[in-house]
This record gives C-alpha cells, sequence and structure tokens, in this order.
C-alpha cells in the first residue's frame, strides 16, 4: 500500500442530525425553567395567602376579645353606677327619714313649751 492508498478518515462535520438533538434540549431546559419558576412563585403566593389568612384570623379574634372586654366593663360600670345610686338613695331615705323624725320631735317639744308658757300665763293670772 502506498500512501496515497491508505484511507484517512473523513473529518467530521456537523450534520443537520446534531442540531435537533441541541434545540430540543434548549427548549426542554427553558420549559423546565419556566415550569420551576412557576411552581415557585405559586408557592410563595400559598404561604403569603396563609399568612394573610392567620393574620387576618387573629385581627377577629383580637376584636372579638376587646369587643368581649368592653362588654365585660360595660357590665361592671353598670353595676357599680347601680350600686353607688342604691347607696345614694338609701343615705337619701336615711337622712329625709332623720329629718322628719326630727321635725317631730322640735314640733312636740315646742308645742309643750307652749303649753306650759300658756299654763304658767294662765296660772299668774
Amino acid at each position: 500500500m502506498t500512501m496515497k492508498e491508505v484511507t484517512m478518515p473523513a473529518p467530521k462535520t456537523e450534520t443537520s442530525s446534531a442540531r435537533p438533538g441541541v434545540l430540543p434540549g434548549v427548549v426542554h431546559l427553558a420549559l423546565d425553567v419556566a415550569e420551576k419558576g412557576q411552581s415557585t412563585a405559586i408557592a410563595v403566593l400559598q404561604d403569603v395567602r396563609i399568612e394573610l389568612r392567620g393574620a387576618i384570623e387573629q385581627g377577629i379574634e383580637l376584636a372579638e376579645k376587646v369587643s368581649a372586654a368592653g362588654f365585660r366593663l360595660a357590665r361592671k360600670a353598670v353595676q357599680r353606677i347601680d350600686d353607688a345610686a342604691n347607696e345614694t338613695l338609701a343615705g337619701s331615705e336615711r337622712l329625709l327619714g332623720g329629718a322628719v323624725k326630727s321635725a317631730r320631735e322640735t314640733t312636740n317639744a315646742a308645742a309643750q313649751l307652749a303649753t306650759t308658757a300658756v299654763n304658767g300665763v294662765a296660772a299668774s293670772a
């Protein structure tokens, strides 16, 4: 064999069959990245939704507790005002009863004094 007869391997040239493998790979990678981004965004939005719901529920519970505390306070205030009014009325009743009793005693004493004075003047006459 001569040198000319030795067959040299032909250099590899890209054929059109190699490109369809690269392009679909790039497209699949882009789709995978988009899908991963989408699922991550949805997961983050779900986490935000859960946290917002928890915060709103806690706000509602706080409002409920505050309103219940307000009603308890109103009941206690009404009870205290009623107790104070009851004591005031009872004290007024005692005061008025004592004043009337004192007025009767004074009237009786004045009547006795007048009777005694009239009897003294009549006896000296």
